[in-house]
């Protein structure tokens, strides 16, 4: 595994150690239409490509919203043959 890799890894598991305040803020990070559908394409059987093929929404716009969701520890993501999977984090 790749240091970047890891310590990804390992960012994600300190952001689910704060995942009452992350769930207490998940409706405002998902306030906006496009965001929310990126999030429920989250189901780790999706990639970006698929992401943006299912909502209708252009790859930059999906990896946009992708990288807040990853960010605010909402979503997080599988990498299989160097494909990233994402999946929330909080179900």
């Amino acid at each position: 595994m790749e240091t970047k890799q890891l310590l990804e890894k390992i960012l994600s598991v300190i952001k689910l150690a704060n995942s009452k305040a992350i769930r207490e803020e998940k409706e405002t990070i998902l306030k906006g239409p496009a965001k929310k559908k990126v999030y429920e394409l989250c189901d780790g059987k999706n990639t970006v490509n698929e992401i943006a093929t299912k909502s209708g929404l252009s790859q930059p716009n999906v990896s946009q919203h992708l990288s807040s969701l990853l960010e605010s520890g909402l979503v997080l993501y599988d990498e299989v043959g160097g494909k990233k999977y994402y999946f929330k984090s909080l179900e």
